[in-house]
């Protein structure tokens, strides 16, 4: 066992933990993600990430908890397949894509815009497309182009109007659409992702997470529709939530999905103080 100087990135607490060199066999050219429980080092969860010479690089916490909503699965949200390690390698995933980056695709995604990604990690560049098509498969669209550096800056101008990310670096932020104080629920998402050690369930929870998301915005919208409500309101979407799904969301979660309301489908969502009122409220 090999041992691993930690700091909390929240409160600065002091620790150490033990890594299995098994684990450290995998690590090349990418970090190793580490999670680390309440507990642990102290009362907050975060992952560390740690490169083949035991060196921590980076933090990502997620300074918060946030209730998922627990809507009974129906066939078409409930996914039990995951697609093989040649189709899909996870741990080359995990190695190589940053926490904050997979929460920067996730909120470009939700907001329905193009994204690129500026890497010359070519041999990555056929994971990376079929994991975010299958996470978001029967939801969302993604809409992901990979290209090299040497690329982007020859052909910059072509993707003026694309969420353009380098590692965790935002190269084109589209109406400040990345806003790290309002991610609270796509870091939550990308957390538990990470912090699942079974590669399976950690990808069945991230899809079904995404596809209820999808779920609940897309059942808002057809209610919208077939009521003829051209304006929604808070009120009128956490009414229709209990009815439909005898469903209160917290606050947090009701704003991402708003946020998906207004800027994926689209729809005329009210701002006004009255609604603000509202949402202090619940």
């Amino acid at each position: 066992m090999s041992h691993v100087k930690i700091r909390c990135p929240s409160c600065s607490a002091n620790g150490e933990i033990e890594i299995s060199e098994d684990y450290l066999k995998n690590v090349s050219k990418g970090l190793l993600a580490i999670n680390i429980p309440e507990g642990t080092i102290c009362e907050h969860t975060f992952i560390a990430y740690v490169d083949r010479n035991l060196k921590v690089r980076d933090y990502f916490i997620a300074d918060f908890k946030i209730d998922l909503p627990d809507i009974a699965p129906s066939e078409e949200i409930e996914e039990k397949k995951i697609p093989s390690k040649e189709v899909i390698n996870l741990d080359l995933i995990k190695l190589n894509l940053s926490a904050l980056l997979l929460t920067y695709v996730l909120k470009s995604i939700f907001s329905k815009q193009k994204i690129v990604l500026v890497s010359d990690q070519e041999f990555l560049y056929e994971h990376i497309h079929n994991f975010f098509n299958y996470i978001t498969r029967d939801a969302f669209k993604a809409e992901i182009e990979i290209v090299n550096n040497q690329d982007y800056k020859k052909n910059k101008k072509e993707y003026q109007d694309c969420m353009v990310f380098e590692g965790n670096k935002i190269l084109n932020n589209i109406e400040k659409i990345i806003d790290d104080k309002k991610l609270k629920v796509e870091k939550y998402f990308i957390q538990s992702f990470l912090s699942e050690h079974d590669l399976s369930y950690s990808y069945i929870m991230l899809k079904n997470e995404i596809r209820k998301s999808h779920q609940l915005s897309k059942s808002i919208v057809d209610y919208a529709n077939e009521q003829q409500i051209e304006k929604l309101d808070v009120k009128i979407i956490v009414d229709f939530l209990i009815e439909k799904f005898n469903l209160k969301l917290q606050k947090t979660y009701l704003n991402f999905i708003i946020n998906i309301l207004k800027y994926y489908f689209e729809v005329n969502v009210s701002e006004t103080s009255d609604a603000s009122g509202f949402l202090k409220l619940i």
